[in-house]
């Protein structure tokens, strides 16, 4: 079955000219792969299928240092994270990523809608959806789910090299699907070549979202061929 892939380069690397070599290794795949580069080199990296890392909800006005939706989707960007724990972390709420995520869905961009920022490890399946459900309420309310994507990264798992099961995972992604409607859920906190295709095989996960080893070609090359 195809699935959604989505590499986050997040603040790498630091030149263009490191992000297009890096783009330029990423090899053929039957999933459907998204780029997301940082947001300075989007205009000059050659993908087919490239994302954002983020976005402001305004459109035009005065908002320094923010990214438009309509920006982004003049440069060709289909897909677009929003909500994810390290934007979180530095004080962004519900509120705004509901409203990033209704300006990206005017603009006809795919929102991939993070959740998990909260969570702690060891947690059982009903103390996680309890931590969701205001995250996925506040941003799904009143919106069609079947446009959006929701990305599950328990935000203990995301760079520590310690993901959370693929049972666990795929109990939370059932969850979501059950009680929102959404026909997309990815998984995402240390993924590796290893471990992807075990996550792949589940039943409800659709696909992974891919962060620090996505700067890996040979690493990244491996789940993208899971």
């Amino acid at each position: 079955m195809r699935k959604l892939i989505i590499a986050n380069w997040k603040l790498n690397p630091l030149t263009l000219a490191s992000a297009q070599q890096l783009a330029a290794s990423v090899g053929s795949s039957k999933h459907e792969v998204v780029i997301c580069p940082p947001s300075a080199f989007l205009a000059q990296i050659k993908v087919p299928i490239l994302g954002a890392q983020d976005c402001f909800w305004k459109l035009k006005g005065p908002f320094t240092g923010e990214t438009s939706p309509a920006q982004l989707k003049d440069l060709g960007v289909r897909y677009c994270i929003i909500g994810h724990s390290e934007r979180r972390a530095l004080g962004e709420t519900d509120d705004m990523v509901a409203a990033k995520l209704q300006a990206l869905l005017e603009q006809g961009i795919t929102p991939v809608l993070c959740v998990g920022f909260g969570t702690t490890v060891g947690e059982d399946k009903l103390d996680v959806t309890e931590a969701l459900r205001p995250q996925l309420d506040s941003a799904l309310r009143d919106t069609d789910p079947k446009k959006v994507v929701v990305a599950y990264e328990p935000v203990w798992a995301i760079g520590t090299g310690k993901p959370a099961t693929s049972e666990h995972a795929e109990q939370i992604a059932l969850f979501i699907k059950t009680k929102y409607g959404i026909e997309k859920v990815l998984y995402g906190g240390s993924v590796n070549g290893v471990n992807a295709q075990e996550f792949l095989s589940q039943n409800h996960i659709d696909g992974l979202l891919v962060g620090s080893n996505s700067l890996i070609p040979d690493e990244f090359n491996k789940i993208i061929t899971s």
